[in-house]
């Protein structure tokens, strides 16, 4: 038994390289993640014009922490559906053509592939968060920069919050889509969690329901990445228990879909 446990990492390593592999040999992959960094950049483009004019009819407008708060909307509007995207078509894609058949085949253990899988999806989407930050406040300087410099601090911890959340997005929704085996079916869950569910709970005006929408993972998310300065929405809770809101939604999304994959034939 110890044996057994002493190779795990080994073959997780391996199983992690092939999964990294079938992964990136795929183009849609790679529109996924062009998609992040242009959207992002575009996204910062017309909110630095935006902002250049506001600056322009004040002067005292100009703010440094606005990079980490338009970057944040960046993120919210556009970076996270790219994950949701990334993650989908990584987890769903063996399951429409039967590759998943080879797969397993190879490696029968089926928590190690998911295992494999969620971990290379989740480091991509982190990578992705992080440089699409990178992106956006190049493009934010080039309009604002010579009125408001960005705050080092904050704009750092906007790329590594960013960066952590998106990974936990990839955990989330590599769960959900291994769960569904459905690429649709689990665009429709994440738009839902990202946006869709948070936006009807405020929009009907009840105060326990706005704050339940706090407990989506799309607004605990942002209220993390952006350290509670969002500009849109105000949760009713500050802090890390925001990123513990997310990492809880990852952590079931996994647990349910390891229990299907497990049990239910291919």
């Amino acid at each position: 038994m110890s044996g057994t446990r002493g190779r795990y990492p080994a073959e997780l390593g391996r199983e992690s390289a092939a999964e990294w592999i079938r992964l990136t040999s795929l183009r849609s992959t790679w529109w996924a993640v062009a998609a992040a960094l242009l959207g992002m950049a575009v996204f910062a483009a017309l909110m630095g014009f935006t902002e250049l004019s506001r600056i322009a009819e004040n002067p005292d407008e100009a703010d440094s922490l606005a990079y980490a708060r338009l970057l944040s909307q960046g993120h919210f509007y556009l970076v996270q559906f790219t994950v949701l995207t990334l993650a989908a078509l990584a987890a769903t894609g063996e399951f429409g053509d039967r590759g998943v058949t080879g797969t397993l085949l190879a490696r029968p253990d089926r928590s190690l592939v998911l295992a494999a899988r969620t971990l290379v999806v989740a480091g991509l989407a982190g990578v992705v968060g992080v440089l699409s930050t990178v992106a956006g406040a190049a493009v934010l300087a080039g309009f604002i920069g010579r009125y408001a410099a960005p705050d080092p601090a904050a704009l750092a911890g906007t790329a590594l919050g960013a960066g952590l959340c998106m990974a936990l997005f990839g955990v989330l929704f590599t769960g959900v889509g291994t769960a569904l085996r459905s690429a649709p079916g689990t665009f429709v869950i994440g738009f839902l969690l990202l946006l869709g569910l948070p936006l009807v709970l405020q929009l009907s005006g009840n105060p326990v329901l706005d704050d339940l929408a706090a407990l989506a993972p799309g607004t605990a998310g942002i209220e993390f990445y952006a350290g509670g300065d969002v500009g849109f929405y105000t949760a009713p809770h500050d802090g890390p228990v925001n990123i513990v809101v997310v990492a809880g939604w990852a952590a079931a999304a996994w647990i349910v879909a390891r229990a299907e994959f497990r049990v239910r034939d291919v």
